[in-house]
């Protein structure tokens, strides 16, 4: 079963913003992630974690929206962190993305320097 969807939970951290996945119902698109993209991109935080651990799935519209949204963050000096990634996800898939096996992995990396 792949889900298309998800639900997006959305927290502000101190040195990053962390957007948390999870498998949703179908009905909203990628609707929730882009909203939840651009809020994390507001922030002057440089550092996006995004946890896939509740996630099954990342559609090829997710990982659009999620390379779209490390493209704006590597143009601002910052980095997107993809958090332990689905079993589905492919090396194939992981250009642009930095990986980290967990969030506690994620805070170790540091975005590039000015």
């Amino acid at each position: 079963l792949s889900f298309s969807v998800m639900r997006v939970y959305q927290e502000l951290l101190p040195h990053s913003c962390l957007l948390i996945l999870t498998d949703g119902d179908g009905g909203a698109g990628t609707a929730p992630l882009a909203r939840a993209l651009r809020w994390a991109l507001r922030y002057h935080h440089r550092r996006v974690w995004v946890d896939c651990s509740s996630v099954s799935v990342l559609s090829v519209a997710v990982l659009r929206l999620l390379q779209r949204g490390a493209e704006l963050l590597r143009q601002r000096g910052g980095c997107l962190v993809l958090c332990h990634p689905p079993e589905s996800f492919s090396e194939a898939g992981a250009d642009g993305f930095v990986i980290a096996a967990s969030l506690l992995d994620a805070e170790q990396v540091q975005p590039p320097a000015d």
